[in-house]
């Protein structure tokens, strides 16, 4: 029966702390406009691994995680897309030190006319 309660234990602290995800950041990239955006891209300054959706219709939202694992300097986010029947756009907003992520979420809001850039902490 101790052993089956220290296995419990164990479980729970290794899925708890996302073990297995790596080094990055947790992202949401929401649309809030009356159009869909295509070719919607998040990487990294450092050249972290790139997450691509191909479309995020009005209204809707993709969520995900960067992998920055490869990330050893200090830089930025980047969110890159392509409006209908509009030339792509580059957002670049936040910061990462060393490769490590300062929060645990970050979160782009696609508005009309601009991108509103904002982090959650899990604390």
């Amino acid at each position: 029966m101790r052993n089956f309660i220290i296995l419990i234990i164990c479980g729970l602290v290794i899925t708890s702390c996302s073990f297995f995800k790596g080094t990055g950041v947790d992202f949401e990239i929401k649309n809030n406009t009356n159009k869909t955006v295509g070719k919607v891209k998040i990487v990294t300054t450092d050249g972290s691994e790139t997450s691509v959706f191909s479309k995020i219709k009005s209204g809707e939202s993709e969520s995900g995680f960067l992998n920055m694992d490869n990330d050893k300097n200090d830089g930025s986010y980047i969110l890159e897309f392509e409006r209908e029947n509009e030339e792509p756009k580059i957002y670049m907003n936040g910061y990462f030190s060393n490769g490590a992520a300062m929060s645990h979420k970050i979160i782009f809001e696609i508005e009309a006319d601009t991108v509103y850039f904002d982090t959650e902490h899990y604390y």
